[in-house]
């Protein structure tokens, strides 16, 4: 099932510490407010992150209470990460490992929540779903924030500049539905149409008050035109699908 468009927000329970999600926090706070009122209280809940980077969303999730296991196939990242839990005092409630997102080292549900922001696009879709449907309590989610295949801007970006993208297999509305479908439910959300414009004015011609100006503009825009016209979901930037595993 579809959501409508990014949804109102509980400021208290949607609170995002920015300082661990990197330069494109901005971007990615909306997407995190959606999706932690799915995960509701965190409090002796076991977490997978898939793809645990520098370690920021599973500092997050863990300083929320949940225990948490952060994957990667990159030591140079698990140390990264375990240096960023220790400085936030969560380093007893992380453990990381060396693992493929396609090849869980874990028994059948053993997860109450999985989570993921642009790693799935690294993957076979189908086989890292199976996976984690596999991994997952009854009763659990899987919350994959992924990056979409269509939007004008990013897909010029990705051409001109990364050299790898070619190679990668960003999200479709196919796809979306293609990953969900290894579950019961699903529903999504998409975020971030025209406020992608917003990164001239701190990347390219770098003035801070004109970035946030526009973002927030535009940010409040693009509810406004997806709420319009919902076939712009598909040229959005990023997508945050939750999945119930029943």
């Amino acid at each position: 099932m579809d959501t409508p468009d990014a949804p109102s927000s509980d400021q208290q329970t949607n609170s995002v510490d920015s300082d661990l999600l990197l330069w494109w926090e901005d971007f990615y706070i909306p997407v995190f407010e959606y999706m932690l009122p799915k995960m509701g209280n965190l409090d002796g809940k076991s977490v997978l992150e898939l793809g645990t980077g520098t370690g920021g969303t599973a500092t997050l999730l863990a300083k929320r209470g949940a225990s948490v296991t952060g994957i990667d196939l990159l030591p140079f990242r698990i140390d990264e990460a375990k240096i960023r839990a220790k400085q936030h005092n969560v380093d007893e409630s992380i453990e990381f490992a060396l693992m493929d997102a396609m090849h869980l080292a874990f028994p059948e549900n053993t997860f109450d929540f999985i989570i993921s922001k642009s790693v799935l696009v690294f993957t076979d879709h189908s086989l890292a779903a199976k996976e984690c449907y596999r991994v997952l309590k009854p009763g659990g989610k899987a919350i994959f924030m992924e990056n979409m295949r269509y939007h004008p801007l990013v897909w010029l970006y990705r051409k001109l500049f990364i050299k790898y993208s070619a190679g990668l297999h960003y999200f479709s509305k196919h796809d979306i539905d293609s990953v969900g479908s290894h579950f019961e439910d699903m529903e999504h959300a998409e975020f971030h149409f025209s406020s992608v414009k917003s990164l001239f004015w701190k990347k390219i011609l770098p003035i801070s008050f004109l970035y946030r100006l526009s973002f927030g503009f535009l940010k409040v825009l693009d509810s406004i035109l997806i709420k319009i016209f919902p076939f712009l979901k598909r040229f959005c930037w990023i997508t945050a699908i939750v999945c119930y595993k029943k």
